[in-house]
């Protein structure tokens, strides 16, 4: 049986202490109705992707005789399959709402692989266009690549360079109207996350991120995309860093913004990392070193902790409480966003911001001793 390929594009690897965060939302609609060209019995199964390539069951319903049909609901945006008997996997890319024809072979044979056509969905139709035309530019590239090795002199290898950037310049004007077209859909995400780069319509990155945090998108996808995006320009030097507005265990309302004038530490953290743990003792240190001084202000950032919205805050009083750590009274990110606003890959994460509100420097892990991370927090206060 054929993996589904679809979710080997988008997920990344993810270092330090990490936690998969995923807002659903409910009860989007899908209705799928399907035909199938050989001779397949049993069922058909509609399964969600994880992070792992694995599908999990959503749905499934009987073939009869050649046909079957989906009238169902999915929790959020995905990649999704259609499984039929086992025999033939059918990757989908979903939003919630479509109304899908497909026409299936059902199985492969001795002499020819299975395959479908999918109607019904203009954005699946034109990632599966873009795929082509990716397929088609590498071809075209590895062409390239093998004369320019085989070249023997500067000319055929200048007259190669030439060549092979106008058939970018070309390429990009092909697909960016394409992606672009597809917005804020996950198809768009994905064609946007892969097929772009920072020197190849990066800059569409970063309008497409900033039109899913207008649209309140919160799928895991949505999600992931944000924070990918917000790795490439939070923590570089001089960049503004995201304002947020969070509360304080003891019920405190902090706002960055207000915090100009001052040098701000955030310390992102949660009460299952090791690695944060460990860095306390050296934060602590810093934190009484600079406690007289009104310009220096210590956040500790609780952010992907692994427990409901509304036990948040009992499950963070009694860590603080039980290990003695009240000295961090925490800013509580529940929900995530504002260590996503921050690009948050690992945990602990620290970021320092300057009187002017930009980002100075930018820090993750631990350094191995309370010393180490004490006398980092000076450098980054004091230099």
């Amino acid at each position: 049986m054929k993996k589904n390929i679809l979710l080997a594009l988008f997920i990344g690897v993810f270092t330090s202490c990490n936690s998969q965060v995923s807002d659903t939302s409910t009860n989007l609609p899908l209705k799928i109705k399907g035909t199938i060209s050989n001779d397949v019995s049993g069922m058909v199964y509609l399964e969600r992707m994880n992070e792992r390539n694995i599908g999990a069951k959503i749905d499934s319903v009987k073939l009869t005789g050649k046909a079957f049909s989906f009238d169902t609901k999915i929790a959020e945006p995905g990649i999704y399959q259609l499984n039929i008997a086992n025999e033939q996997v059918i990757g989908l890319i979903l939003d919630g709402g479509e109304n899908l024809t497909i026409t299936a072979d059902g199985s492969a044979t001795p002499d020819k692989a299975a395959t479908a056509k999918i109607e019904g969905s203009d954005n699946m139709t034109k990632f599966n266009e873009l795929m082509a035309d990716m397929q088609q530019f590498s071809v075209y590239v590895n062409g390239i690549d093998s004369k320019f090795q085989a070249a023997k002199s500067e000319k055929d290898k200048n007259d190669l360079r030439g060549q092979y950037q106008t058939a970018l310049d070309i390429h990009k004007q092909k697909i960016m109207p394409k992606i672009k077209s597809m917005g804020t859909s996950l198809a768009g995400i994905i064609a946007a996350n892969n097929f772009l780069k920072p020197d190849f319509g990066g800059e569409y990155q970063f309008e497409l991120k900033d039109q899913l945090l207008k649209e309140g998108k919160t799928h895991y996808f949505a999600k992931m995309f944000i924070q990918t995006v917000n790795q490439a320009s939070v923590g570089t030097v001089g960049s503004e860093a995201p304002d947020f507005e969070l509360t304080q265990l003891d019920g405190t309302k902090i706002k960055l913004s207000q915090l100009k004038g001052k040098t701000v530490i955030l310390d992102f953290w949660a009460t299952w990392c090791g690695p944060c743990i460990m860095s306390f003792p050296g934060m602590k240190k810093a934190v009484e070193k600079y406690k007289d001084d009104p310009n220096v202000v210590f956040l500790f950032v609780n952010t992907f902790e692994r427990v409901e919205a509304d036990k948040w805050k009992d499950h963070v009083n009694k860590f603080v409480t039980n290990r003695g750590f009240t000295f961090m009274n925490p800013v509580l990110d529940i929900g995530n966003n504002t260590a996503l606003a921050y690009g948050v890959e690992g945990i602990p994460a620290k970021f320092c911001i300057d009187k002017d509100g930009k980002v100075k420097h930018k820090g993750s892990g631990y350094l191995g001793s309370t010393d180490a991370v004490f006398n980092e927090m000076v450098e980054w206060v004091e230099k």
